[in-house]
């Protein structure tokens, strides 16, 4: 996997990121993560990824 930046606008001369994350079918599907809200976080150099 890798972390893919996208541009998501322009503003007159701003140009706006998104950042985008493939993640594998089995974690998603295993996770119950589809169409579920999540928050994501940083904790000792790991993202961490869990549902609201």
């Amino acid at each position: 996997m890798k972390v893919m930046k996208v541009v998501d606008k322009k503003v007159g001369n701003i140009v706006y990121y998104k950042y985008r994350v493939n993640l594998p079918k089995e974690v998603v599907e295993k996770g119950d993560f589809l169409d579920k809200e999540i928050k994501a976080e940083l904790k000792n150099n790991k993202i961490i990824i869990e549902k609201i």
